[in-house]
C-alpha cells in the first residue's frame, strides 16, 4: 500500500534552519581544507598520482632532494650497493649548488624528476611565477646533459587543486605518494624497516626526504631494500611502475 508522507510546518522550519547551520559548516570546513601542507599530515597526501593497482611484486622508492649532501651520498651508496633503481626529486637551485651529486644520480642512472627551483611554496603565486620555477628547475638538469621527466613534486609540498591542474595543463605529470616517511635521528633501522615495509604493498610509492638533518634515513632504506628483497619483492623505477598500469588518481578536497 502505497504510503503517504505530510510535513508539518513548525517541524520543516527547524529542519531548515538545521539544514542550513550544517551547509554553512560545510563550507567554512571545505574552504579550510582547500590548502593541503605536507607537514600537517604528509601520509594522508591526496591529489593526482599517488599508487597503482598492480598485480607484481613491485614498488617504487623515491626520494625528495632540496638540502643537503652527506645523507645523499649515502643513500646512493645504499642503492648501488643492492643494484636498485630510483627516482630522485631534485631542487633545482640544490642541484646548481652541488653539481656533482647530481651527476652521480644521473651516472647511477636513477631517474630524476622535478622538484621546482626554488624552496618556496606555489600557494599565492602567479602561473608565470610556477611556469618559470619549473622551467629554471629543467634547465639545471638540462645543463648535466639529462632530459629531466616530466614527474613534478610540489615545493615544500604545498598546494591547492588550481596549481596542480595548471601544471598539468603545461604538460608535467604531479605525482605523489602513498607512503611518505620522515626518519627520526633516533630510530632503529631495522625496527623502522619492518614497520614501514609492513605496512605498504604492490604498487606503492614511498618518498623519503634525504637531508643532512635526517641522518638515520639511508640505514633504514638499506633494510626496507633487504627485508622487501628477501620478500621477493622489487624496486622499480616511476616510470616502470606507472607505465601501462591502472593508475590511482585521488582528486583533492
Amino acid at each position: 500500500m502505497m504510503k503517504i508522507y505530510f510535513f508539518n510546518w513548525t517541524s520543516l522550519k527547524k529542519w531548515s534552519m538545521l539544514i542550513g547551520l550544517v551547509v554553512l559548516l560545510f563550507t567554512s570546513i571545505h574552504y579550510s581544507s582547500g590548502l593541503v601542507s605536507q607537514q600537517s599530515d604528509p601520509t594522508t597526501q591526496t591529489g593526482a598520482i599517488t599508487r597503482i593497482e598492480s598485480d607484481k611484486d613491485e614498488v617504487a622508492l623515491t626520494f625528495n632532494v632540496a638540502w643537503g649532501d652527506d645523507e645523499v651520498l649515502e643513500i646512493l651508496e645504499v642503492l648501488q650497493n643492492h643494484k636498485v633503481r630510483a627516482t630522485f626529486f631534485v631542487n633545482g637551485d640544490w642541484a646548481l649548488r652541488n653539481e656533482d651529486i647530481a651527476k652521480i644520480i644521473i651516472e647511477d642512472q636513477h631517474e630524476v624528476g622535478l622538484l621546482g627551483f626554488h624552496d618556496d611554496p606555489y600557494i599565492g603565486r602567479s602561473e608565470e611565477y610556477i611556469e618559470e620555477d619549473l622551467k629554471n628547475g629543467s634547465d639545471v638538469l638540462k645543463r648535466l646533459d639529462y632530459e629531466p621527466l616530466t614527474f613534478v613534486r610540489l615545493p615544500d609540498n604545498k598546494f591547492d587543486q588550481t596549481i596542480v591542474e595548471y601544471i598539468e595543463d603545461l604538460g608535467y605529470q604531479v605525482v605523489f605518494w602513498s607512503h611518505y616517511e620522515t626518519i627520526g635521528d633516533d630510530a632503529e633501522p631495522e625496527q623502522e624497516a619492518e614497520r614501514i615495509s609492513s605496512d605498504f604493498d604492490r604498487g606503492e610509492i614511498i618518498v623519503f626526504p634525504a637531508s643532512d638533518n635526517l641522518t638515520a634515513t639511508s640505514e633504514v632504506v638499506d633494510s626496507l631494500i633487504s627485508q622487501k628483497l628477501t620478500d621477493g619483492y622489487s624496486f622499480i623505477s616511476l616510470t616502470e611502475l606507472l607505465s601501462p598500469a591502472n593508475i590511482e588518481l585521488r582528486p583533492i578536497n
